[in-house]
């Protein structure tokens, strides 16, 4: 089977643990949305157009989470003329990918354990800032979404009735395995789930998970509000008693059944918990409070 999969005669999408996109310029070229989390998954990109005969011009990462721009340093080393194209928020993590896990080791500098593939891709420059809800690369006009919430300023882009919809939302298999859909803003990720409920493209490509048609993408949209609410939920139910983040964040975890057995995961567990936490704050459910022990977090009801 072909690397490359068609979805419409301008788009097609390389499927895997990470979907990459890829937009057809009509003139031979291509774009690819995203570039998965390695120089493997570079030369797989790489790969798949070069066996159906295409040239990739430029990148357009949505996001800056190591996963979705880790193939970006093998492409632009090896392919010169192309281009990156980013949302403007998430550009400087894309150049300097150590800030994240810098904030994920609270702003210091990050241990040795949170400076691996899976937080921490190679950076490359962005050639191009994203800022409106359009942009034209190589003679075509492409939507772009705001999708923040998942990450600070992540983007879909759509295309020929197809809708690249990164991390904005996730399949039901995944949603299943991780237990909480990781939210830097919890109360922007519900909006942009709202937001592409209101899309009426024909075909939805998550990063993670099947591509769905417009005729389940509202039910598949309810399944992830329905994770992101209920782990609300859980999280307000950890605060019964008082407790710091960490603890807090460790009686979810065996709320919720969930196994973490490395530094990373269990970082990337603890910042969503802690973006859960500062969505109940928002409204009034919660509350931070200074004590002789440290910050301790309570319930307001």
């Amino acid at each position: 089977m072909a690397l490359l999969q068609s979805i419409t005669t301008h788009t097609a999408y390389i499927p895997g643990a990470n979907n990459l996109g890829v937009i057809l310029t009509g003139d031979g070229g291509a774009i690819a949305i995203d570039t998965g989390i390695d120089k493997e998954t570079g030369r797989m990109v790489r790969r798949a157009l070069d066996e159906s005969g295409f040239r990739l011009r430029a990148i357009i990462s949505t996001h800056h989470h190591a996963d979705h721009i880790g193939g970006n340093d093998y492409l632009v080393r090896n392919l010169p003329d192309i281009v990156v194209y980013a949302p403007r928020l998430e550009a400087p993590f894309i150049e300097h990918p150590l800030l994240e896990p810098i904030y994920l080791a609270l702003g210091a500098s990050p241990p040795t354990a949170l400076r691996t593939k899976w937080l921490m891709a190679k950076g490359v420059p962005v050639h191009h800032l994203i800022d409106s809800n359009r942009v034209e690369i190589a003679g075509v006009t492409l939507d772009i979404i705001a999708l923040p919430g998942h990450s600070l300023g992540q983007i879909g882009v759509a295309f020929d009735g197809v809708c690249f919809a990164a991390d904005g939302f996730f399949g039901p298999e995944v949603l299943a395995k991780h237990g909480i859909p990781y939210a830097h803003d919890v109360a922007a990720q519900l909006q942009s789930l709202d937001r592409l409920a209101r899309r009426g493209e024909q075909w939805f490509v998550p990063g993670h998970g099947n591509v769905i048609t417009r005729d389940d993408l509202n039910a598949t949209l309810q399944i992830n509000r329905h994770a992101i609410e209920q782990a609300t939920s859980t999280i307000r139910d950890a605060l019964a008693e008082p407790g710091n983040t960490l603890t807090v964040a460790r009686r979810v975890q065996r709320a919720m059944g969930l196994s973490i057995t490395g530094l990373p995961q269990y970082a990337i567990f603890v910042s969503a918990v802690s973006a859960h936490l500062s969505h109940l704050e928002a409204l009034g459910a919660a509350m931070l409070t200074l004590t002789d022990e440290g910050p301790v977090w309570s319930s307001r009801s």
